[in-house]
């Protein structure tokens, strides 16, 4: 079997999208040794070679960090690059895995559906998608930290490989939550008043030099 897993994160080997999903892939080489090639769609000159590695591929993985309810650019490029694949008679089976920083779940089903509504227009076989949230400091923690998740990930790439689909009801399982109460709502705004709690992403905006342009609004009308 040939896996080809595309790895979706701006941040490339340096992202929470590459933590997660070295998990699942050690999940599925504990079950099988297939021809595994990764692509880094950080990666310019991976990029522009990615669809041809879909076309002989078995199976497929697609991961990536959701922003603000948007999958990447550079994902997005990648799947219209698939557009001559409409339609062909041996297409991989697809699966994906959409992390964010968002704690609920709710979030990724809109991008999920999406999904599952390419492999249709690919005529590719769909074998599931991960959602999973509150992963922005991923990558940050000792894994001890991380260690039910990682066993989660682990069994999904197994079942992958067995099964040719992850399974449902552990899909389900790690998404939770799927939304907080409402009730919550003045607590979490309360606590994004405290400026500690603005700290990690101001000091993001300010690697990027955005921090001056934090409150623009370019889309919106004068």
């Amino acid at each position: 079997m040939r896996l080809t897993v595309y790895n979706g994160s701006p941040r490339g080997k340096a992202g929470n999208t590459e933590v997660m999903l070295s998990q699942v892939i050690a999940g599925f080489t504990s079950i099988t040794d297939p021809d595994l090639v990764i692509i880094h769609l950080s990666s310019a000159k991976q990029r522009q070679e990615a669809h041809k590695h879909f076309a002989q591929s078995d199976l497929v993985l697609l991961g990536f960090p959701l922003y603000t309810d948007a999958m990447p650019g550079l994902v997005k490029e990648f799947i219209e690059s698939l557009q001559p694949y409409v339609g062909r008679d041996d297409n991989p089976k697809m699966a994906f895995l959409v992390q964010s920083g968002f704690p609920e779940a709710h979030h990724s089903r809109f991008v999920e559906r999406y999904l599952e509504k390419l492999t249709r227009r690919l005529d590719a076989p769909y074998a599931g998608t991960i959602v999973k949230g509150g992963c922005e400091g991923l990558r940050l923690m000792p894994e001890a930290m991380n260690q039910k998740l990682f066993d989660t990930l682990r069994e999904l790439g197994a079942d992958l490989a067995k099964e040719g689909r992850f399974d449902q009801e552990k899909l389900k399982a790690l998404a939770k939550p799927a939304r907080y109460p409402r009730i919550l709502a003045p607590l979490f705004k309360l606590i994004l008043r405290f400026p500690k709690t603005q700290s990690y992403w101001n000091r993001q905006l300010e690697q990027n030099g955005a921090y001056d342009e934090r409150f623009a609004r370019p889309f919106m009308e004068e």
